[in-house]
């Protein structure tokens, strides 16, 4: 029994109808709260609001209509799987009605009812049928609901019953919902009321309302984000900070020669974007304030030189830095190349992982303790109370939106015991090229160095589509690099025909602003892949693999260890690999069912291959033969810009699944596109510190409202890795 006050912060389990087991379901889809369920808006509708006639039925065809039921049903057969059946008419013709698996209808219907029905027409010979249709009493289609929302769902959950649940939360709670739009931006946009928004979006009586409570709560989510994760970022911190670097010119005798000894170490020469890059950084550490910049490079640009040289600089002049790494994989391959780079110059560099021995990770903590370590790479292990360090300067983030606001906040409060925030220079880095307007939302008003250019002798990667995900010519184009002795990656969107982890079928924004899809076929799995190389004795001559995330992290550092040592040829894997691997030997890249993934992430993908000087080749696999699906294949065999690529995927996909909705940091947005909604994100911003410049009580309650709404939709779902 629900209790008697239900509020926008209560667990949705307290709703009338959702037990135990359906909120543990519900938690699959990041619905915890009653908040969390009214802001879950429908990623599109089934329109069935125009009505037509029995007489207009065409094989293939959706039809709604009005009809009366003129045979009682019937179970047609005496097999247990025999379909019930019944006969309706409107005058204009008669039509049968079928279920299967439905023995409730024996008793629902009887001859006389009026219905409404909708469905896909079939024949049966020279007769028409719906086979299960929706099916209800109705005398008209006033008291219908012909506009139906569609949920993204898990297994278990259905359409309908997150539109009763959420319809059961709006009228608990809908007098309660805090008002975050200025009236002075309401009317400028016409926008509706807050209570009436989430009635729209889970209640339309057409597309043209749906779209209003739409863009209503858009706003909403582009002034959370955009003042939320501004006081977030600058929450605490304090204005002044010592210079950690100080101009070349004033450096020590033995400060420059252990510089001079990292820049030598490098062996080759840095981009131009690099250069200006690491002066960039360089400038800001010579400040007294805290640097707050963001890296955006490109895959294979070389943004881990960058972080590396940073933090040397820091070590040099007697400082702490932080490298944290969204996996394990990815730390262990900084930490490799680290320890390269400042070999000679007496930086002691540690590695901290969660799977490190605990004899090992006391000893490292300790070093941190007494500045012994100067720079300390790792991944969420780095982030525990117990970790204490001697005098942290510089934290580096390593792909930010894999890490929650809450957990890099850890690094910068005291760990000598007072309360307050230590101020820390902090550098973001990121492969996944961001447009400036995404890029101003999330990291607000963060310095920006971009690297575009590659390093000298890399061969551009040849991109090609084939039009299936199993045929000779996939694995003939595997074999020619493998006799080569060079290695492969191939991707697939699952683990294995049971797992839950399967890639989100490509979907793309309607011109209501909601998400309309494409249905994809079968998705091949990583363990299906690795029974075909067994199949062809592909795996017998070439060592195969597989890897995927929920592995143990020693064995994924294991088989990745072995990979990079040549010792396995063929990685099979889920895209755990789409982020920072580098094996320059690897130049074949196949990746079945393209069309599951964004163009971002197939562009992270293929840049784990073309990291050294043979041509590399990305073979894109896909039986979708969609015209949206041919179209993105082809962008990607013509497009290498990884910042062109972006944009495009932030047009069709949003932001939500542009950094994929199973990545922690940087929530899922559920109405806003940042790409197609940019204007609305400066436009409301503005509006709201207009109201903030002005002060008083409007000021105060609208801040007030915004950090409870901040709150129950943001802060909560940040902390989590």
């Amino acid at each position: 029994m629900s209790p008697s006050v239900i509020t926008l912060g209560s667990p949705v389990t307290d709703l009338y109808g959702i037990g135990p087991e359906a909120g543990r379901k519900l938690q699959k889809l990041e619905i915890n709260t009653v908040f969390d369920l009214l802001t879950f808006i429908p990623r599109r509708y089934n329109d069935w609001s125009s009505i037509g006639k029995i007489e207009d039925s065409e094989d293939g065809k959706e039809l709604s209509f009005l009809a009366q039921v003129t045979s009682n049903p019937v179970k047609k057969g005496i097999k247990k799987q025999a379909p019930v059946s019944f006969y309706v008419s409107d005058g204009t013709g008669r039509i049968e009605l079928s279920y299967f698996n439905a023995p409730y209808i024996l008793n629902k219907f009887v001859v006389g009812d009026k219905v409404f029905v909708h469905g896909q027409v079939s024949y049966y010979g020279m007769h028409p049928q719906i086979v299960n249709p929706f099916c209800e009493r109705a005398d008209s289609t006033d008291d219908l609901n012909l506009v139906r929302p569609v949920y993204h769902l898990t297994s278990g959950i259905t359409s309908n019953m997150i539109n009763k649940w959420a319809r059961y939360a709006l009228k608990a709670v809908k007098d309660t919902i805090p008002d975050i739009i200025p009236e002075s931006l309401r009317i400028k946009e016409h926008l509706c009321s807050a209570s009436e928004a989430y009635e729209y979006v889970h209640m339309p009586s057409s597309l043209e309302q749906a779209a209003e409570g739409r863009r209503r709560i858009a706003y909403e989510e582009l002034i959370l984000l955009g003042i939320g994760m501004k006081h977030f970022m600058s929450a605490g911190g304090k204005d002044e900070i010592a210079p950690v670097v100080i101009p070349s010119g004033k450096l020590s005798e033995d400060a420059a020669l252990r510089w001079k000894t990292v820049v030598s170490n490098l062996g080759f020469k840095l981009t131009g974007d690099q250069k200006k890059a690491i002066a960039d950084i360089q400038h800001d550490l010579m400040k007294d304030t805290p640097m707050n910049r963001l890296v955006q490079g490109d895959v294979g640009s070389g943004k881990t030189a960058v972080a590396i040289l940073s933090m040397a600089m820091t070590a040099i002049m007697g400082k702490q830095a932080v490298l944290l790494a969204p996996t394990s994989v990815l730390a262990k391959q900084h930490y490799d190349s680290a320890k390269a780079l400042l070999k000679g110059s007496g930086i002691n560099v540690a590695l901290l992982l969660g799977k490190t021995k605990a004899s090992l990770k006391k000893e490292i903590k300790e070093q941190l303790r007494e500045g012994e370590a100067s720079i300390i790479i790792g991944t969420h292990a780095v982030l525990t109370d117990d970790v204490k360090f001697n005098e942290l300067s510089l934290v580096i983030a390593d792909e930010q939106h894999r890490f929650g606001v809450k957990q890099r906040e850890k690094l910068l409060i005291s760990r000598d015991g007072s309360d307050g925030i230590n101020s820390v220079h902090n550098l973001v880095m990121t492969a996944t090229p961001i447009p400036r307007t995404l890029a101003m939302v999330i990291y607000g008003d963060m310095a920006t160095s971009v690297i575009r250019e590659k390093p000298a002798g890399r061969k551009e990667i040849k991109t090609h589509f084939l039009p299936y995900t199993d045929g000779d010519d996939i694995y003939n184009v595997l074999l020619a690099k493998l006799r080569r002795g060079e290695q492969a990656y191939i991707v697939c969107p699952r683990i294995d025909d049971d797992s839950e982890n399967l890639a989100p079928d490509e979907f793309y924004f309607d011109d209501y602003g909601f998400l309309s899809d494409d249905k994809n076929p079968e998705a091949v799995s990583v363990k299906e892949m690795k029974k075909r190389l067994d199949a062809r004795g592909i795996s017998d001559k070439y060592p195969t693999e597989i890897l995927y995330g929920s592995m143990k992290e020693t064995n994924k550092l294991d088989v990745m260890e072995r990979f990079l040592n040549n010792e396995v040829k063929v990685l099979i894997s889920t895209t755990v690999i789409e982020v920072g691997v580098n094996n320059p030997n690897a130049t074949m890249m196949i990746i079945m069912n393209a069309e599951r993934f964004g163009l971002s992430t197939l562009h992270q993908l293929r840049g784990r291959i073309g990291r050294g000087d043979k041509q590399s080749y990305c073979v894109l696999c896909s039986d979708n033969k969609t015209e949206r699906a041919l179209e993105r294949m082809k962008l990607m065999c013509e497009c290498s810009d990884g910042f062109e690529l972006a944009g495009k995927d932030l047009e069709l996909r949003g932001p939500g699944d542009f950094f994929g909705t199973r990545q922690h940091g940087i929530p899922t947005l559920r109405a806003a596109n940042l790409f197609t909604d940019a204007p609305l994100a400066k436009t409301s911003c503005d509006e709201v510190n207009k109201v903030f410049e002005k002060g008083g009580e409007d000021a105060a309650r609208l801040m007030d409202n915004i950090g409870r709404m901040f709150r129950l939709r943001f802060a909560d779902k940040m902390g989590t890795l």
